[in-house]
């Protein structure tokens, strides 16, 4: 864990946090446990479940860390299983540098193994109290709209920006939101610090997804864990596209017929890329995202609690900086 995380407590409960994926995923399938582990095992940031336990800091008592600490574990998994779906969806064959289950199983494998872990999530939300298995329940059909409408605008290159900046709040912010909603419930918050932190994790979520979309074509396969320009591949048309097309001039129009050719070959990616990086659309999403970073510092800079508002503030930041 890097220094951004000034909360000592936080950092020190991560490994408690991966301890209660891996029970909550127990199954006695033979062979089906392994598949379940396959994701959880990888690693990942796990900013999300950071995010949770972050903003429950006040909980003091040993069952309200527990209790933390299920929810941190019960977001991560949705998340985790998010990836399973996605990956199947897109085709995708790496995942955090290892094969993608889809890959290494199969895609019915996948689905079932996502769907698995999805449920075993709200079991343990549901352990917690109704309340939170309801949260989860209302964000993540909202995660779940959102990547459908992703999906059904697939290859739409008249897609307009506004359209994909709401799309983005569902498919990637909410879980965001999701997990600081049940961290300021468990620890019942101020309505007026809870709001503060669900329009931050709002913020931050679309900084995040702004973010991969600039590494998607700034970044290695090694750095990325995955292909480089999956998302152009697989006509999901990110910002530094839509930005591009939005431009007017022989280049945007290049790739705009590029784009609607019946099936893109390698040569078609490649110059569909170098038009979008000469363009100027990549810097224009990077300001984009640290514009959103920004906005995320700046609604929690009312929070009384120093110690949550700087983590927070290095959280946002770090999300416009990474490299993967």
């Amino acid at each position: 864990m890097s220094d951004w995380l000034q909360d000592e407590q936080v950092r020190a409960t991560i490994p408690q946090v991966e301890a209660s994926m891996l029970d909550a995923v127990a199954s006695d399938q033979p062979g089906f446990e392994e598949i379940a582990h396959w994701l959880i095992g990888a690693g990942g940031k796990r900013l999300r479940p950071i995010l949770l336990l972050l903003t429950a800091r006040s909980l003091t008592d040993t069952e309200g860390r527990k209790r933390a600490i299920q929810a941190a574990a019960a977001v991560e998994m949705i998340h985790v299983a998010s990836l399973y779906h996605d990956d199947v969806m897109d085709r995708a064959e790496l995942r955090r540098g290892a094969e993608s289950v889809n890959r290494r199983w199969s895609s019915p494998i996948a689905s079932f193994a996502g769907t698995f872990i999805l449920a075993r999530a709200i079991n343990l939300l549901e352990s917690i109290s109704p309340k939170a298995s309801e949260l989860a329940g209302k964000h993540c059909a909202a995660l779940c709209l959102g990547q459908l409408r992703e999906a059904e605008n697939a290859y739409n290159a008249d897609w307009t920006i506004e359209e994909h900046l709401e799309m983005l709040e569902g498919k990637t912010a909410e879980l965001f939101v999701l997990a600081a909603s049940l961290g300021a419930m468990l620890a019942d918050v101020s309505d007026q610090d809870r709001d503060a932190l669900i329009t931050y994790s709002k913020c931050l979520g679309l900084a995040f997804q702004l973010r991969d979309d600039v590494l998607d074509y700034i970044a290695s396969s090694v750095e990325l864990g995955k292909g480089s320009a999956s998302d152009l591949r697989e006509g999901a048309y990110t910002m530094p596209v839509l930005l591009c097309l939005g431009q007017n001039g022989q280049a945007a129009d290049e790739l705009r017929a590029r784009l609607r050719l019946a099936e893109m070959q390698d040569a078609d990616i490649s110059r569909a890329v170098e038009i979008i990086r000469n363009s100027g659309a990549v810097e224009a999403t990077e300001q984009l995202a640290r514009d959103k970073s920004e906005a995320a510092v700046q609604v929690i800079s009312g929070l009384d609690d120093h110690v949550l508002r700087a983590s927070l503030a290095n959280l946002a930041r770090l999300s416009v900086e990474r490299r993967a």
